[in-house]
Order: structure tokens, then C-alpha cells, then sequence
């Protein structure tokens, strides 16, 4: 398992913020089920879906992560 450091969540309007919601390893994001949670944008305080694709995350150690098939369109 390889830990993340962050997630981040993005909003149609550009804006990556912080994920309300904690993942501690790639296996946990991997298998976690997101459909149903929202996140507020903190720029322009849109309700957006919280999901897997329009998330990405950075590996501790910034050694790497991953970014959502539709990272700012969703």
C-alpha cells in the first residue's frame, strides 16, 4: 500500500481545494465508494460531487498521484 499525502477535489471553475474526505492509502481510494458526497468550492461556492473522477491525490514522500478521468469537468 502506498500512503497519499492529500487529496484534492476540482471544481468546474478551476478551483482545486482540499477533499473533505481523508484517504491514508491508494488501496482505501482505490475501493472507496464517493458517489453521493458534495463539497462546497471555497472560490465559488458551487455544491459539486465529490468522486473519484474529478479527484486527484498526491503519494507521501511527493513521490507521485493520480488525477481523475474528468479532474475539472464534473
Amino acid at each position: 500500500m502506498t500512503q497519499i499525502k492529500e487529496s484534492f477535489i476540482k471544481c468546474k471553475c478551476g478551483n482545486r481545494f482540499n477533499s473533505p474526505i481523508f484517504f491514508r492509502d491508494t488501496a482505501t481510494f482505490e475501493s472507496a465508494t464517493t458517489s453521493g458526497n458534495k463539497a462546497q468550492c471555497p472560490s465559488c461556492r458551487v455544491m459539486i460531487d465529490c468522486n473519484k473522477t474529478n479527484m486527484s491525490y498526491v503519494l507521501a514522500g511527493n513521490s507521485g498521484g493520480a488525477v481523475g478521468n474528468e479532474f475539472g469537468n464534473g
